[in-house]
């Protein structure tokens, strides 16, 4: 986990983030969940656009950062 989001320039399609803080290619997920009952974040992002996915895990709008992790 990191105290700030991970900022990415998505292309348009289906993406799936991490949600159990234990993939090596964070944000996005590589199947190291297994096992721990926590799968990924499965979003469909509509065009090309600049994102950003909480690092902290302690966003309310998940995968999305609201900025949880300066509070």
């Amino acid at each position: 986990m990191q105290n700030k989001p991970y900022i990415v320039n998505e292309t348009a399609g289906t993406k799936a983030y991490c949600q159990c803080h234990k993939s090596q290619n964070m944000p996005y997920c590589d199947g190291a969940h297994k096992g721990s009952g926590v799968g990924p974040s499965v979003v469909e992002v509509t065009e090309d656009k600049t994102v950003a996915v909480c690092g902290c895990g302690k966003t309310q709008s998940a995968p999305f950062c609201d900025g949880a992790h300066s509070r």
